[in-house]
């Protein structure tokens, strides 16, 4: 029994040792074919952007400003009254001395009835002093005392100032009279009407706005940090989101306003172009950030955790290899970067990139760390801002 239990035990050990033996061939069969098939896979093609480290980057900053003409007038007539004729509407253009409305003149006329009455009462009284006075003034010494005299004076020189003072009346009322008709101090444009016939309106009621045309004026607020790049004389673009023009920087106002904590500086367009008053337009600014890093496609990134995101980076397997060449083979490798400034295909990222990394430029999506690629395009990325007109400059942070 013992020499049967020994022999089965040998039986079991070396079949065991045997299944053993075939298992380790196997694998290592398997293994090195797989291995040797991967190695004739063919590397993936990419295209790749050789990223340059810089030491800044630009920024563009918009802000906003209210569109004016520099002829803009709001008309009104000087005394007030019932608005009797409307000869204009908006729109409508106008020339010097055109008239635009007139205001009821029946109280005015009456007035000038009852100071044409005062006036000729005043007169016939200096008459009747001025002879009276006339008269004494020849019975003096001998047939009129001196108080006499004195009172005739007085009385004259008190109707003098009545037929004056009845005459200046009717010379304000005909003032009146002919400010009663409302017309256009210069040629232009009616752009907006506040009052119709039968209105009543009070003195220096706006009744009118007048567009004289000319030049177009803008007032943007911009933060204080900015007022170096204001140069008064230069040229800068405005728009208004649909067409651009050149301005030219008239005037700063170096007063900081407390509620937008900007100054405001004032913009002239020589011609209009299309633009219209009381629109909102845009002018940039370029500002300089000083801070180091790289230039990147938007294509090229992709999601990462906590807020970050991740580049896919070409590492050459061989140090021999020529990047400039295009002829490169190497394993993808995925990096986090911050992005610090984005645009519309590019953004502007530090990181754990370093100048001459190899960015996969497209599609990084089909890519998984370790894969085998081979670099079918290359091409130095450095991203230029396109610079701003003359004086439109660019400041430092």
């Amino acid at each position: 029994m013992i020499v049967r239990f020994s022999i089965r035990n040998r039986m079991w050990l070396f079949a065991v040792v045997a299944l053993t033996f075939i298992s380790v061939a196997l694998w290592i069969y398997l293994g090195i074919g797989k291995a040797a098939e991967e190695d004739l896979k063919p590397a993936t093609p990419v295209a790749v952007d050789i990223v340059q480290e810089q030491p800044e980057y630009l920024v563009s900053r918009t802000f906003a400003g209210r569109l004016r003409a520099s002829n803009v007038t709001d008309l009104g007539f000087e005394l007030p009254g019932r608005i009797s004729r409307v000869f204009v509407d908006a729109g409508d253009t106008v020339v010097r001395g055109m008239p635009l409305a007139r205001i009821d003149t029946d109280e005015l006329a009456s007035q000038e009835s009852e100071l044409s009455a005062v006036l000729k009462e005043a007169e016939a009284q200096l008459v009747q002093t001025s002879t009276r006075y006339d008269r004494l003034e020849k019975l003096a010494p001998d047939f009129a005392s001196v108080q006499q005299l004195d009172d005739a004076r007085a009385a004259r020189d008190t109707a003098r100032a009545r037929v004056d003072q009845a005459s200046g009346a009717l010379r304000r009322l005909g003032t009146n009279q002919r400010n009663s008709l409302l017309v256009a101090p210069f040629s232009g444009e009616i752009v907006s009407r506040s009052a119709d016939k039968g209105a009543v309106v009070g003195a220096g009621q706006t009744v009118f706005r007048l567009n004289g045309g000319g030049s177009m004026e803008a007032d943007v607020g911009i933060p204080t940090r900015f007022r170096d790049q204001i140069v008064l004389g230069s040229e800068y673009i405005i728009t208004n989101g649909e067409q651009e023009s050149v301005a030219v920087a008239e005037r700063v106002v170096d007063d900081v306003n407390p509620l937008t904590n900007t100054i405001t500086v004032r913009f002239v367009l020589p011609e209009s172009n299309g633009f219209v008053a009381s629109e909102t337009v845009r002018i940039s600014l370029q500002e300089t950030l000083r801070t180091k890093g790289l230039w990147v496609r938007n294509s090229a990134l992709v999601e990462s955790l906590r807020g970050l995101w991740a580049v896919y980076v070409v590492s050459p397997q061989s140090q021999s290899e020529n990047r400039d060449s295009g002829h490169v083979t190497g394993i993808v490798k995925r990096q986090d970067v911050e992005v610090l400034h984005s645009e519309a295909d590019y953004s502007f990222v530090r990181g754990t990139l370093s100048s001459g990394s190899l960015v996969v430029r497209n599609s990084p999506f089909r890519l998984v760390p370790g894969q085998r690629v081979s670099v079918k395009q290359s091409a130095v990325f450095n991203r230029h801002q396109k610079p701003p007109l003359a004086g439109g400059g660019i400041s430092s942070q």
